[in-house]
């Protein structure tokens, strides 16, 4: 009988440990380009790099341009989604900043993981003439 509990004692200990491999971070939003507070001009092209990565795999990211709150802005228009099952995703896009957007904006970052865990940060860019 004890070499029976000892058994089966070592089984769920082995099984506790192999099995349970859960999601323990949230993603990570690394930006490279723009940097924060950068100056654009009205015209000019912004690029936008960063890395998105989780210890076990993302699964979808939004980039977007709107004011503080993330409110989207329509006068940029820029917004990018995706999806992705990798545990590190390279994002590279760009906008034009139009005449008529307004001084300051924010790109704001969204990353959720596989097991819905999310990251959210924001660049603010300021633009003039």
């Amino acid at each position: 009988m004890k070499k029976t509990i000892i058994i089966l004692s070592t089984l769920t200990l082995l099984i506790g440990f192999t099995s349970c491999k859960k999601d323990k971070e949230d993603p990570t939003i690394t930006v490279s380009s723009p940097a924060n507070h950068s100056d654009l001009k009205w015209g000019e092209t912004v690029h936008i790099e960063a890395t998105f990565e989780d210890d076990r795999a993302l699964k979808n990211y939004t980039v977007m341009v709107g004011d503080e709150d993330g409110n989207h802005n329509e006068t940029i228009n820029f917004m990018e989604t995706g999806t992705t099952d990798e545990s590190s995703f390279e994002f590279h896009e760009h906008f034009t900043v139009p005449e008529e957007a307004p001084m300051m904006a924010w790109i704001h970052f969204t990353v959720i993981d596989a097991e819905d865990k999310s990251a959210t940060t924001k660049i603010m860019l300021h633009f003039e003439e």
